[in-house]
């Protein structure tokens, strides 16, 4: 491991717990000591120490956890990698899984002038997603209605160089906007076992603010836990930096107890989803909705440790473990 980093590293932990220590009144050397136990003993990353509030929790319950170093054991363990090509790669999720995408969209790389000046009359206005991105990374809208054949040829030969991906614009249901700009989705993490028997281990609701194309915590989106059985939000928001609310920052939505539409659809898609590949057995999905679909956006094969314990109730490291082996 680089020197350099692991220098920057524990800089940032004794900055963190600093700050901790004014917050919770215990002076700094204790939580200092107390995170390393938690890191030597729990593998746990200072993100879920500081803003996943591990700190305050028990040692039983700190077992109990899902953290960084548990994420890559069971990863290691139950995802097989040999099809993880279909989750890292956008136009391969999209051509494996075509019956849950449900809206139009054209890989450059695999088309033609043609194919782009036909997608592009048909839908004047498209997302662009570079075909192998994470978190967000170089989305952006694109508008094309004002471009005559020469301007279209410079527009696809810049694109195509890029590798990305164009996706018919989502029109999310009505319920699911709140006061933003993003099409606000649901993350579902789903644990399958080797002989195909799918569950739903955790739910939460990403929703955007402000301006930002994107819904996730990267970009200062909310995070809100769903009730799997009842689809019915069941935990205040909490945001990249780890407070808590009620209230859709930016508008006077009470988040708590609001019932996501089309939710047994919701379910019974993820569900479907991952017994496509059972030996990729940890997946989180991303999932829009709309008036008339449930469409499936990506797939993750990452347990995300963050979703499973920051967002409301937590002990996931215990509760997959006891799915996958029972």
């Amino acid at each position: 491991m680089n020197l350099a980093i692991v220098i920057r590293y524990f800089k940032r932990i004794i900055n963190e717990v600093t700050a901790l220590s004014r917050q919770t009144g215990y002076c700094r050397i204790y939580h200092l000591f107390d995170y390393l136990c938690a890191f030597v003993r729990h593998g746990a990353h200072i993100d879920q120490y500081i803003a996943g509030r591990f700190w305050s929790y028990s040692n039983a319950m700190r077992s109990k956890c899902l953290t960084h170093y548990r994420r890559l054991a069971l990863e290691r363990k139950y995802n097989d990698p040999t099809d993880v090509h279909y989750f890292k790669n956008k136009p391969e999720f999209n051509q494996f899984f075509a019956d849950f995408v449900h809206r139009g969209w054209l890989w450059l790389k695999d088309a033609s002038f043609e194919d782009f000046k036909a997608f592009v009359a048909r839908y004047p206005a498209v997302i662009v997603k570079p075909a192998g991105g994470k978190q967000g990374d170089g989305i952006r809208m694109l508008e094309c209605d004002d471009k005559d054949d020469d301007g279209l040829r410079l527009m696809f030969q810049a694109l195509r160089d890029e590798d990305v991906l164009l996706e018919e614009l989502i029109v999310q249901h009505p319920d699911m906007v709140f006061g933003n700009r993003s099409v606000n989705t649901v993350r579902v993490l789903t644990a399958c076992r080797p002989d195909g028997t799918a569950r739903v281990m955790k739910a939460f609701l990403r929703a955007g603010v402000g301006d930002t194309l994107v819904d996730n915590t990267a970009t200062g989106g909310y995070y809100y836990e769903v009730d799997p059985e009842l689809g019915i939000v069941s935990s205040g928001g909490t945001s990249k930096v780890g407070d808590l609310v009620y209230v859709h920052p930016g508008t006077d939505i009470v988040m708590l107890g609001f019932k996501v539409p089309r939710w047994n659809e919701v379910m019974s898609t993820c569900v479907e989803a991952a017994q496509r590949l059972p030996h990729i057995a940890l997946v989180g999905w991303d999932v829009a909705i709309s008036r008339d679909h449930v469409q499936l956006i990506e797939g993750n094969n990452s347990a995300d440790y963050i979703g499973y314990e920051f967002v409301g109730s937590n002990g996931y490291y215990e509760k997959i473990k006891a799915f996958m082996e029972g």
